[in-house]
């Protein structure tokens, strides 16, 4: 690669996962509300999709954990912690969803969560180049 260039791909690739990690944690971020908001939605959820029963309180507290760590997130902030973390989380949330993959017609909205996967992976696999983070920001004051 030219050395010119290099500077331009680098800036482009940034941009690029800074926006796989912000629309990625708008995803986790409207979870977290839901928790929060209208915890017997979430109920049924856990309920239907993880066989888990919780109750309201206790998904409250899921939520405003999980925006703590959405913020951590969102920063760039223990990318090889949080970004794996993401990509657990979401490939949990993938997986637990199979049964809808099997009357797709009836289940469209479900098969957007692999673009999504792809991107949690495509992020975590460049994270050393995802170079817009809370760091490279404070810097530039």
């Amino acid at each position: 690669m030219k050395e010119s260039f290099e500077p331009k791909f680098k800036s482009k690739l940034g941009l690029g996962l800074l926006g796989l990690r912000l629309s990625i944690a708008l995803v986790f971020t409207m979870w977290a509300l839901d928790k929060i908001l209208i915890p017997e939605h979430a109920m049924k959820i856990f309920t239907g999709f993880y066989g888990l029963n919780s109750s309201s309180s206790l998904l409250v507290a899921l939520g405003i954990t999980q925006l703590v760590f959405i913020s951590i997130f969102i920063m760039g902030l223990w990318k090889n912690v949080t970004y794996l973390i993401v990509l657990v989380l979401h490939t949990g949330s993938t997986f637990s969803s199979f049964t809808k993959y099997l009357d797709p017609f009836n289940n469209l909205l479900f098969f957007a969560a692999w673009p999504m996967l792809a991107a949690c992976f495509a992020l975590y696999l460049l994270r050393d180049h995802d170079i817009y983070t809370i760091k490279i920001l404070s810097q530039l004051k």
